[in-house]
Parts: C-alpha cells; sequence; structure tokens
C-alpha cells in the first residue's frame, strides 16, 4: 500500500481533540469525536491492506494477527503496567476493584463490553477510570476478528457484491445508531454494532477505490473543495457538539463523512491534504497510539490523586505530557517491536500471550479481594466499601427503589409496586412515596418516621421517574426504566386519594434544567383538589464531586483537614437551590401541601457529626446520610406539625 502522509496527519487532527476534550477544555466540546475519525481511518487502512494482499493470493490470517499484534499490544501493556503502583497507592477498594476487572477485560478485547455492563446509574465516574479508553481498541480488534473472516468467505462473490453487502450493513448500523441513542444509549456507545458504520465507511471507500483500480477521479478545483468540505465537517463537528450530542447517531455521519471526503480527496496538491502533509502533523500522526493510551491514565490519576478537579493548566500539562510520552513510546516500544528482523512472530505471539496471562491473573486477583482493603485503615474501608455510605437505598440491599436499569433480571410493572416502608401491619395510617432516585434516596429517612408513628408507606420509585402525570422521560426513551415509569405515574393517577398523604420527591433540578417543572406544578394542582396531604421533600445539595470519596481520599492521607463538605465546589447546586425556591411558593398556596425545606430535612447540617458527608456520590443521599438526618430531623418543629398534618 502507497503511504499518504496525509492520513497519518488526520490522525493528528483526531487524537488532539480527544486529549483536549478529556483535558476539560470546553472549546473542544466535541473532541470525543476523534475516536469515530480513528474508525474511519483504521477501516480504510485495515481494509486497503487486506484487499491487497487477497488481490495477490498473499492474504494470510496468521499474519495478519500478527502485525495487529505488533501495532497494539506492546504499547498497550506497557502502559497498562505502568498504571499498576499508581492504582495501588491512589485507588480506595471500589475503583480498585473496578480498576482490575478492566485489566482482565483489555487483553480479552472485551473492555468496551465490560464498560456497558458497568456504566449503570451509579457507577464509578467515567473520568476516573484509567483503562476506560481502551473501549475503542476493543470495538477495533472485535473488528479485526470478524471482518478478514467475512472478506474470505465473500471473496468469491466479487467485490461488486462485497460492497453491497456492506453497505447494507452500514446502512443498518447507522439505523440502529440513532434509534439506540435514545432507547439503550450505553450498549449504542460502546458496542460493536453500533460502531460498524463508522469502519465501514473506511472500509467502503477503500474497497471501492480498489475495485475500480483508481483513487475517484476529480479536477484539481474539485479535489480542493470537496477535501475542504471534509476538513470544515470534522472541524464543525469538533467545535460545535457537545456532551449532549447522540453519539453514535446520525450527527456521528458529519465527522465520519468528513473523515471519509479527506480520505477520497486530499493529496499533496491541495490545502488539505498539505495542511495534514506537514511534518508537525504527521509527527503527531505517527505517535497518535501511543499518546491516545497515555491521556486517560494521566488524567485520570491527576484527579484521583486531587482533592478537587485539578487545574486546567495542570490539565493541559498534562495533555503535552501525555504527547511526550506517546513519542517515547512510540520511538522505544512500538517501533523496535513492529520490527521483524529484531523480534520474530514466535516472541511477538508469546509475549502477548505472557502479558494478557499476566494482567488478567492480576486483575482476578483485585476483583476476588475487592480491591484490596487491606490496604487501608478500618475507617476508610467501612466509608469505601459500606454500601450505606455509597449507594442510595435499592432493593437489591434491602429497600424499594426500582433502579430497573442496573439491577438485571427483573420485571417491570406490579412487580416494581410491591415495596412498603415504615409499619407494616396494623397500621394508623397510610401514605406513598413517589419519584425518581431522588425519592428513593429518601426511603431510609421515611422508614424512621414510619416506624415511629405506626404509619405504612407505599414506596413507588423507579429510574428517572419524576413526579409527573404526562410521559415525558429524563431518562432513556424506549428503556424498561421508561415502561415502569409510565406504569408508576398511572398507578399515582388512579389511587392517589386512597392515601392519607403523598410524597413526593425528584431530581428538581435536573426538571427545571429541562424546562419540565410545569409537569411537576400542574401534578400538584390537580392532586391537591382531592388528597388529603402532600408532602414535597428538597433536593438535598449537589456537589461537583463524590464527597465520600473525597472524604476517603483525606481519610487516606492523614489530612482530614483537606476534605470539609461544607466548602466543596457546588455549581450544580444552583439548579437545586432554585427548583427548591419555586416548590416552597407552591406549597405556599395550598393549605394541604407542605414543602419539607432543607433547612427544616438538614438544620443547615450537611455531614454527620463525625464529619462523614451525607451525600453519595455528589448528587444523591446515602442510606447513611438519610438514615443520619432524619434522627434530628424528629426533634425539630417541622417534624411535629408534619405528624400533626398526618394525623388530621
Amino acid at each position: 500500500m502507497k503511504y499518504r502522509k496525509e492520513i497519518d496527519g488526520l490522525r493528528a487532527l483526531a487524537v488532539l481533540p480527544v486529549i483536549l476534550f478529556h483535558a476539560g477544555f470546553t472549546t473542544f466540546s466535541g473532541g470525543f469525536v476523534g475516536v469515530d475519525i480513528f474508525f474511519v481511518i483504521s477501516g480504510y487502512l485495515i481494509t486497503t491492506i487486506i484487499v491487497d494482499e487477497m488481490d495477490k493470493g498473499s492474504f494470510s490470517l496468521l499474519n495478519f494477527y500478527e502485525r495487529r499484534a505488533r501495532r497494539i499490544l506492546p504499547a498497550l501493556f506497557f502502559v497498562m503496567l505502568c498504571t499498576l503502583p499508581f492504582a495501588w497507592f491512589w485507588m480506595l477498594p471500589q475503583d480498585l476493584k473496578s480498576f482490575s476487572q478492566s485489566l482482565v477485560a483489555v487483553p480479552l478485547f472485551a473492555s468496551n463490553v465490560l464498560f456497558y455492563l458497568t456504566s449503570d446509574y451509579f457507577d464509578t465516574a467515567s473520568e476516573l477510570k484509567p483503562l476506560l479508553h481502551t473501549w475503542s481498541l476493543a470495538v477495533e480488534e472485535q473488528y479485526y476478528v470478524l471482518f478478514p473472516v467475512f472478506l474470505m468467505l465473500a471473496w468469491k462473490l466479487g467485490k461488486k457484491w462485497i460492497i453491497t453487502l456492506l453497505a447494507l450493513v452500514a446502512i443498518v448500523s447507522v439505523i440502529a445508531s440513532q434509534w439506540g441513542s435514545a432507547a439503550h444509549p450505553s450498549f449504542t456507545f460502546y458496542l460493536l454494532p453500533t460502531r460498524a458504520f463508522e469502519i465501514l465507511i473506511g472500509a467502503l471507500i477503500s474497497l471501492y477505490i480498489n475495485h475500480k483500480r483508481s483513487i475517484i477521479s476529480a479536477s484539481q478545483s474539485v479535489s480542493q473543495l470537496v477535501s475542504l468540505a471534509g476538513l470544515t465537517l470534522v472541524l464543525y463537528a469538533i467545535f460545535a457538539f457537545d456532551k449532549n450530542t447522540p453519539s453514535p447517531s446520525l450527527y456521528t455521519l458529519i465527522p465520519t463523512i468528513g473523515a471519509g471526503l479527506i480520505l477520497i480527496f486530499a493529496n499533496n496538491g491541495n490545502l488539505v491534504g498539505k495542511l495534514l502533509g506537514s511534518k508537525l502533523a504527521v509527527g503527531i500522526g505517527l505517535i497518535s497510539y501511543s499518546a491516545y493510551l497515555w491521556h486517560q491514565p494521566l488524567f485520570a490519576f491527576a484527579r484521583l490523586s486531587s482533592f478537587s478537579e485539578p487545574s486546567i493548566f495542570m490539565l493541559g500539562l498534562l495533555a503535552i505530557i501525555s504527547l511526550a510520552l506517546g513519542y517515547l513510546s512510540w520511538k522505544f516500544i512500538e517501533t523496535p517491536f513492529r520490527n521483524k528482523n529484531s523480534i520474530c512472530r514466535e516472541k511477538i505471539f508469546f509475549y502477548g500471550a505472557l502479558g494478557s496471562l499476566l494482567f488478567i491473573t492480576i486483575g482476578l486477583i483485585g476483583q476476588l479481594t475487592k480491591g484490596f482493603p487491606s490496604r487501608l485503615n478500618s475507617q476508610i474501608i467501612d466509608v469505601s466499601i459500606n454500601s450505606e455510605f455509597s449507594n442510595i437505598p435499592r432493593i437489591d440491599n434491602g429497600w424499594c427503589f426500582y433502579s430497573i436499569d442496573s439491577i438485571k433480571n427483573l420485571n417491570f410493572g406490579e412487580s416494581g409496586l410491591k415495596c412498603y416502608l415504615g409499619s407494616k401491619i396494623n397500621e394508623q395510617k397510610k401514605g406513598i412515596l413517589f419519584g425518581d432516585s431522588f425519592a428513593g434516596s429518601y426511603e431510609p429517612f421515611w422508614d424512621y418516621i414510619g416506624k415511629k408513628n405506626n404509619i405504612k408507606i407505599h414506596s413507588v420509585t423507579t429510574n428517572w421517574c419524576y413526579p409527573s402525570f404526562n410521559k415525558f422521560f429524563t431518562g432513556p426513551l424506549g428503556s424498561r426504566s421508561y415502561e415502569q415509569c409510565l406504569f408508576n405515574r398511572n398507578y399515582l393517577r388512579d389511587n392517589y386519594e386512597n392515601y392519607d398523604f403523598v410524597i413526593l420527591a425528584g431530581m428538581w433540578s435536573d426538571i427545571l434544567s429541562k424546562n419540565q417543572f410545569e409537569d411537576v406544578l400542574n401534578l400538584i394542582n390537580e392532586m391537591s383538589s382531592k388528597s388529603k396531604l402532600i408532602v414535597i421533600m428538597p433536593s438535598p445539595k449537589q456537589y461537583d464531586i463524590s464527597p465520600v470519596l473525597e472524604y476517603a481520599k483525606s481519610q487516606w492521607s492523614h489530612n482530614s483537614k483537606i476534605f470539609d463538605p461544607l466548602n466543596v465546589s457546588a455549581n450544580k447546586d444552583i439548579k437545586a437551590i432554585e427548583a427548591n425556591e419555586i416548590l416552597l411558593n407552591t406549597a405556599k398556596k395550598y393549605k394541604n401541601v407542605i414543602f419539607l425545606s432543607r433547612q427544616d430535612v438538614f438544620n443547615q447540617r450537611e455531614s454527620s457529626a463525625n464529619g462523614i458527608p451525607y451525600s453519595a456520590e455528589g448528587v444523591h443521599l446515602s442510606i447513611f446520610g438519610s438514615k443520619d438526618i432524619v434522627k434530628e430531623f424528629i426533634n425539630d418543629n417541622a417534624y411535629k406539625n408534619l405528624i400533626t398534618n398526618i394525623n388530621k
């Protein structure tokens, strides 16, 4: 295959935005599309290599996988090896356990499957996962397993039929990604079927060019214009997309088609070809793979070791360091291992198998030991591992919250409505707690009140299901949670009059941000005319970090003064405060509506007496927090007024 230096330049255009996006530079809000561009490049190059060899009758699966092993494994395994000591010293047990799982998944080409399965509602923040970026390598590796076999089986059909079949697969993949971006976003993001069209765009370009035996003919002026159009599409996606842009989806066609146009039309004679073929662009492109490997561990460990988000200066410096380390890895690891004269095939496969076995073994030990908690003292172990400090209540830890998208093998519908808090028999009063995971986080709070006052409380709580009677949903449409939410809302509409009181809770800040707060106010207005009593719970304080994690880190560093839950950055809290104020003013309009303010519920406390924060991950109350605040709340006048109104 003839070397095209502009392709290395395109790699540079892919890797730099990814690194800067993960570093937090908001200008590159769509920098994640760099991965999509990598997929297009990979599809083009791999297909070109395979088809050229098949045309000559010299293609060998063994040779193909040897080249892939030489290209991917040495640098990957070296970076993984370097992460081990930092993970040991800087990761708390739950994080180290998650990291250990990724050590097993990466050599098995399955890290994308792992992150799909574990990226649930309460999972560790993605920026704290050192090997999260290997999901894209897994997608490509799975493609490498399947694609050559497909070409070998379909070769006799001829290139025209192969192009037709792959085009059909690409179309199906695009349609699936568009549908899945709303219905099953995690599956769509991580797995090959909904990423296949990106790789196939490159593959189809390569096959078409090979079939025609020449690059698509066009005048220099047309090549200039179309290649500039391709560059414009790529740059538009990098600067205009953001985290709210569905990915992959139809939107992803913008950067991937743009990359495809560059592959077809950029050459030494036009502006785009000259820009991408410059020494600087080519140089960055050559080290792009190693730089990509380094950047995520550097950022993740910087965040793990810090008690606040590292400064943009620090992250920018780490971005530069990732390029420097990328150069060293390319020069001293990638390049030597790709030299067949110095390292033979047998050694490559042997070292690959040995490295895989090493990381799988270490990962399994980390998983079985649950993150080596023996490294920590008992207090840190308790805070970092005990689910009462880190999780909101769910049915799998003995409570009622129906986390249907993260707890597997549950049937939605009426089975999600058969859970009660407080007094279970001979109750004097009966209430219903309704809402999303924020309502779920108040379950221990209301369980205590119910038991103390002989009150039975029916808990009807499900992911993203804020109090409303309409069909709008803040979570992924088409998910099982959505179906359960509609069921829950219909149940509430038909039955709320049968309860002595109704408790409403939700992620008010999110609802307000999505301009759906009118739904909540309409529900309160409708229910107030027939309900005996409505109690509205406040949004707890929202943090930009995980207070429990930061507290455990501060204890681990033997410097508890570093972390103060009262003073941590809380930009997220602005909308929550605004929403609480609206609900307070709304409650004042009705005689049978009570809004329990933060001051009522928390009495201005944000942590327990021993300094452990109530917030689980910066958003929800932990079980510990919900249990602890109620012990003080029952001594408050707001509590006495509440019970008086319930008993009327």
